[in-house]
């Protein structure tokens, strides 16, 4: 994969930790809080295998949703995707939200939603129960402490 921000292409920022991974991020801004977030994630660990998009949209369908993260299990595709195309996350953030937030609080939502994709490779899914607080969990032993308690400062919950 080539790196958008760097233009190299093995630029271990994004080949690291999303081998098999496309990102569609035009946006300089952004494009840049992604690559400096996928730098300050740990290499130690297993990266994500699978086919991955990461882009961004305008807005989502869901109130108040900053970014999310769809993960297709082979054998088990939504009604309408080709089982030859599942097995694969899509990580959306959108723009309208994030463009109210900080630097900080942007890199909250991209640790958190790049968490999603990680434990959705490597938890099975009964052996997670709290999805949300799972990936604000691994974000933060990633080292996003200090961003998602600013996330959680700008932002109020759903539903307020």
């Amino acid at each position: 994969m080539i790196c958008n921000d760097c233009e190299d292409v093995s630029c271990t920022k994004w080949s690291g930790f999303l081998a098999n991974g496309t990102v569609k991020i035009p946006n300089p801004r952004y494009r840049a809080l992604l690559h400096q977030c996928l730098g300050r994630i740990p290499q130690s660990g297993k990266p994500v295998q699978l086919r991955t998009e990461v882009l961004l949209r305008r807005r989502g369908d869901l109130r108040g949703v900053v970014g999310l993260t769809t993960f297709f299990v082979q054998g088990y595709a939504p009604v309408g995707v080709a089982k030859e195309e599942s097995g694969a996350h899509t990580i959306t953030f959108y723009t309208s939200l994030m463009d109210q937030l900080t630097d900080r609080a942007v890199l909250a939502v991209m640790a958190h939603e790049l968490a999603h994709a990680w434990l959705n490779e490597h938890l099975r899914p009964e052996a997670s129960s709290a999805r949300e607080d799972d990936a604000d969990m691994l974000a933060e032993m990633w080292g996003f402490g200090q961003e998602l308690a600013a996330l959680a400062e700008e932002t109020e919950p759903v539903g307020s």
